[in-house]
Parts: structure tokens; sequence; C-alpha cells
């Protein structure tokens, strides 16, 4: 069947796009995109797009947390496969592990512990900028 760049799929990407730095939800996708003045598909519709993004590789998803809930991410490049990533419960910004770290730390957990990190994995804490601003 063939994709259709429709009003609403330009819609979305554009607003990915804007914020590629972030992992939403859909829930918080469409709140943003209604928030901003734009036009917002219905949520039932971005859950159909996102699920083809996602389905492309345009779009990463990641668990939020240990909870149930997915968050999702334009990918901005092919390195995004190769590094893990850091997401900051304060401010939602998704950070990306230098890939030499990435190994590093997936290796010290492979030799030490015997555990094997799923790269699409995603740490959550809080980024420095975050952390400078919660200092007294």
């Amino acid at each position: 069947m063939a994709k259709y760049n429709t009003v609403q799929r330009d819609r979305l990407l554009d607003f990915l796009y804007e914020n590629k730095s972030k992992a939403m939800t859909v829930a918080e996708i469409t709140a943003s995109i209604k928030q901003s003045g734009g036009k917002c598909p219905a949520e039932s519709t971005v859950y159909r797009l996102i699920k083809e993004l996602v389905a492309e590789g345009v779009v990463k998803r990641t668990v939020n947390g240990i909870g149930r809930e997915f968050l999702y991410q334009l990918v901005d490049d092919e390195g995004c496969k190769e590094h893990l990533h850091m997401k900051c419960k304060e401010c939602g910004r998704m950070l990306h592990m230098d890939k030499e770290m990435s190994e590093k730390l997936i290796n010290t957990l492979s030799e030490h512990e015997g555990f094997c990190i799923d790269r699409k994995m995603v740490l959550t804490g809080v980024c420095s900028d975050c952390a400078k601003e919660q200092q007294p």
C-alpha cells in the first residue's frame, strides 16, 4: 500500500523535527501541537501515523521508565542506532551518549555482570542544565 504525505503526517513530522531533542508520549505530542496553535490531528490519527513512522525507521520508540507507556522521538541520524540515550526527567530532553562511552558501559556490564544492554534502552536521570537549576 502506498504511503501518502497527508497534511496530518506533514504536521506531525514538522512538530517532531522542531522538537527532535525531546521524547514524548502520543498524548504529549497531541497536547503540544494544540498548545502551539497548530491544527492538530486526532489522537487516534497521531497513533496511526506514529506507528507508521516507527515502522519506517523515521521515529524511534522507547519505553517510558518501567511503565507500559511509550515515548517517541525523531531519529535525527543513523548514528542513533549505535549509541545509548539519556532522558532528563525534569525537562524531557533526550541526550545522545557518546558512542565510545556507550560501548564502554555496554562492555563493562557484559563482562562484569553478564548483563547485555539493549541498545534501544534509555537511561533516565537529570541533565546537567537541570541539575544546576536545582542547586541552591
